[in-house]
């Protein structure tokens, strides 16, 4: 009996130290993006008289200020041209619960629409200190499981019209 708790406990050390290992080895390879990192809301735009009239978008700063300022936040369950059905993420103070695959169909979702004044962005976010860099992206970055952030406002019946979509990516 104790030789089965002995081997028991060192198969479970073993296995944790080994997690533990992996989630902080360093390939020592640096990987290119496909489209070019901007940091804090800056964009390439090349027409500054076009940004001035839409107002100049504000991008959030870090993390805490992602989630507080979407009106929603969840995974893509359906997709269509022009709006998919979002299912809302539930958050508390420790962690996020995302729908699973597979599971979308069976949840209450959430009609998200847009339209040409929409913009897409990738938020690159430092799971260490929250902080964020952000990439264009279009909507045919957004496919089904893709996690969202929704900005924009509640129409009457209950759907919401984007007027900007974050795509976060946890590095």
């Amino acid at each position: 009996m104790k030789k089965i708790k002995l081997v028991g406990v060192t198969l479970a050390l073993f296995c944790t130290l080994s997690m533990a290992a992996c989630g902080s080895t360093q390939t020592g390879q640096e990987t290119q993006s496909e489209s070019p990192a901007y940091s804090q809301g800056e964009m390439p735009g090349g027409n500054k008289d076009a940004d001035a009239e839409k107002g100049k978008e504000e991008l959030p700063g870090n993390l805490d200020d992602i989630e507080a300022e979407a009106i929603l936040g969840g995974s893509v369950a359906e997709f269509q041209d022009g709006s998919f059905q979002v299912i809302p993420m539930e958050v508390d103070s420790q962690t996020t619960k995302l729908a699973a695959n597979g599971m979308e169909s069976t949840l209450e979702s959430t009609t998200v629409s847009y339209g040409e004044d929409c913009t897409f962005h990738i938020a690159n976010i430092n799971s260490a200190t929250g902080a964020v860099e952000f990439e264009a992206a279009t909507a045919s970055d957004v496919k089904k499981s893709t996690s969202v952030y929704i900005y924009g406002e509640t129409q009457d019946d209950g759907t919401i019209h984007a007027t900007k979509i974050l795509l976060p990516r946890y590095k």
